[in-house]
């Protein structure tokens, strides 16, 4: 497949339905997995990037983008769980997990519910422990969208606004805010990048240090002057970090 086409397809799991694009291919397979309100849309610059020398899986979670809602708010370990079945369908294994966000979450539980999983990426993680409630974590997004670029922008409200839509939303914010990340990621085994944004308000340095120390196997990585959404303004660089990853797996 050219990396440049994409096969989207509707994927169920029981009774709880997500969707997945793919783009690329080759040995490598690496799975985007997008945070609170949000779709797949900003992950395309990167696995644009990613697909030209991999396999590049991404989803638009239950309720999230073009899935439909489930009949309940769903916890992040049934999120994972899902998710896992879900790249059984698709044939996947020993696949680089790729999270944002909110999708970080998912991502280290995914790697808690199964040793398969060749490594981790976790990029903007939340929710910062010392910022754990709902009026934070706004003001902090807000802050954000100072420091992302107007395309950027436009994707994030058009998916909180018109896909995912504010009930989801908030019926879905008290899962994000309850997942404590830092004790979590103390049972990954598998190689875990942190790649974080200099100026991201929502995963500062010192939240992503603590999340490094806790983790023996993870290591943290920097590009500046992005913000929280860094895989959508810096996606060339991002794909670097991702690629590179391959040779601690």
């Amino acid at each position: 497949m050219s990396h440049a086409a994409q096969l989207s397809r509707n994927l169920a799991v029981d009774d709880t339905r997500l969707v997945a694009y793919t783009l690329g291919s080759g040995p490598d397979t690496y799975i985007l997995i997008h945070g609170i309100g949000m779709s797949s849309r900003y992950f395309r610059p990167l696995a644009r990037e990613l697909s030209q020398h991999a396999t590049v899986h991404m989803f638009d979670l239950p309720g999230f983008g073009n899935a439909p809602k489930p009949r309940r708010p769903l916890s992040i370990e049934d999120y994972a769980r899902i998710m896992w079945r879900c790249l059984d369908q698709l044939g996947v294994s020993n696949p680089i997990l790729v999270g944002h966000s909110m999708g970080c979450q998912v991502t280290v539980e995914m790697a808690r519910q199964r040793a398969s999983a060749g490594a981790a990426v976790l990029m903007g993680p939340a929710v910062n422990q010392r910022e754990r409630s709902a009026w934070q974590q706004g003001l902090r997004l807000l802050q954000d969208t100072f420091r992302e670029p107007l395309a950027a922008n436009l994707v994030v409200f058009s998916d909180y606004a018109l896909r995912c839509r504010l009930p989801w939303y908030f019926a879905n914010l008290p899962v994000m805010l309850s997942y404590a990340l830092e004790e979590a990621i103390e049972d990954v085994t598998v190689p875990v990048l942190i790649l974080l944004g200099g100026r991201d308000p929502i995963a500062p340095r010192e939240w992503t240090a603590e999340l490094a120390a806790r983790c023996p196997v993870a290591e943290t990585a920097e590009i500046a002057s992005a913000g929280h959404i860094l895989m959508y303004r810096r996606p060339a660089e991002a794909a670097v970090h991702l690629l590179s990853l391959r040779a601690r797996v």
